[in-house]
């Protein structure tokens, strides 16, 4: 039962990432406020049929929303193609305090490349993992970072390959994200 919750729910998730990503209109269903709180109900209440308790519940639902969802993602959306930025790109990666470390780990002559942009991507979404399978005592999540960057690198080479729309990777990182929080 609980797989089927989990893949239920990993599809919603999917459907939800992409869904969030459009921009918003006047219809009250395209607000980002309902956007917001459909994903944190249905996130809850599937925690808690999955057995955990109402505090962990919350605490996992309010940090993955606010901090794994609602941060921006930034320059590394591209994944190394808007290369070089621009000023106003640059300061958008700066922003970050784990830009700092990207630096440190790419020589410079790579900054803003492929391997920069993944790994600025992986960090974006793996420090908030880290608290929700904390929170949760999941270690899957932990992979949650990492399926999201491989979810856009995958997306844009896909792109890049066949001519496929990139939006790809909101529905495989969502997915995937909301797997590996259900298991």
């Amino acid at each position: 039962m609980k797989l089927f919750i989990s893949l239920i729910y990993a599809c919603w998730e999917g459907f939800w990432r992409r869904w969030k990503g459009t921009e918003s209109d006047k219809k009250w269903y395209n607000q980002k406020w309902f956007k917001t709180v459909s994903n944190i109900v249905l996130a809850y209440v599937v925690l808690l049929l999955c057995g955990y308790n109402w505090l962990q519940g919350l605490v996992a639902t309010l940090v993955f929303q606010f901090l794994f969802w609602t941060q921006a993602i930034g320059g590394a959306l591209d994944i190394g193609r808007d290369y070089p930025p621009s000023e106003e790109t640059i300061k958008r990666y700066k922003k970050k305090f784990w830009n700092k470390w990207c630096e440190f780990l790419v020589p410079k002559k790579a900054w803003y490349g492929f391997f920069y942009d993944f790994l600025w991507m992986f960090f974006r979404y793996e420090l908030p993992a880290i608290l929700v399978a904390i929170i949760l005592q999941n270690p899957f999540f932990l992979l949650a970072g990492l399926t999201s960057a491989m979810s856009y690198a995958f997306a844009w080479a896909l792109h890049d390959n066949k001519g496929k729309n990139p939006i790809i990777a909101e529905y495989l990182s969502g997915f995937f994200a909301g797997l590996l929080l259900t298991l």
